[in-house]
């Protein structure tokens, strides 16, 4: 299943890469940027177990206005769990052991973009999430107590803010994310540095 969605993930980003030459060449209004993400949790539950999230994203928009983008953005991140977590004994549950175990999530989001003065900007996302544990696939993030179960899929929202630097051609945004399920949200704080390739 995780080779299967590799694919689909890939083949979008070709897509979506070879739709914004395309693009390029008819104008000026097109938005590609791509980089990495560095994030933290930050809800109590996810808290306990995981730490660092490292991840790249692709966000593709175009100019609706001469302050305003709408876009669609591709995100791969990959969890890492603590290192000093307690032994897990062999009799343990697949949502026990999965507790401890590393994980992915991807995400595709439409998103608005809002740039301010001085190259500052401030966007909003909200798309669709799935995730896939380490332990194991079928699971997801089905170790969180509030998710009740095994949960791979789930809505991912996003709140960011940050900077144009053009000398660089890159982007700097602190950014408030979540993946939410069965009413309960999981929520990280984070960084992305991208790199604008237009803009």
């Amino acid at each position: 299943m995780k080779k299967i969605l590799d694919a689909i993930m890939t083949l979008l980003l070709l897509f979506f890469v070879s739709f914004a030459f395309a693009q390029k060449e008819q104008d000026n209004s097109f938005v590609l940027e791509s980089g990495i993400n560095l994030s933290l949790p930050v809800h109590i539950e996810m808290y306990r177990s995981h730490r660092l999230g490292i991840g790249v994203n692709l966000r593709i928009a175009e100019k609706i206005t001469p302050t305003t983008e709408f876009g669609l953005r591709a995100e791969y991140d990959y969890r890492f769990t603590k290192k000093n977590h307690p032994e897990v004994p062999p009799e343990s549950t697949v949502k026990e052991r999965a507790l401890y175990r590393n994980f992915s999530l991807f995400a595709l989001k439409p998103n608005i973009q809002v740039n301010l003065k001085s190259n500052w900007f401030l966007g909003a996302e909200s798309g669709v999430g799935y995730a896939i544990s380490d332990e194991d696939p079928k699971i997801g993030l089905g170790f969180v107590n509030e998710f009740n179960g095994p949960t791979r899929y789930g809505s991912c929202s996003g709140l960011y803010l940050g900077k144009y630097i053009p000398k660089y051609k890159m982007n700097i945004s602190l950014n408030l994310t979540n993946f939410i399920a069965h009413g309960h949200a999981e929520n990280t704080l984070g960084l992305k540095f991208n790199y604008c390739f237009y803009k």
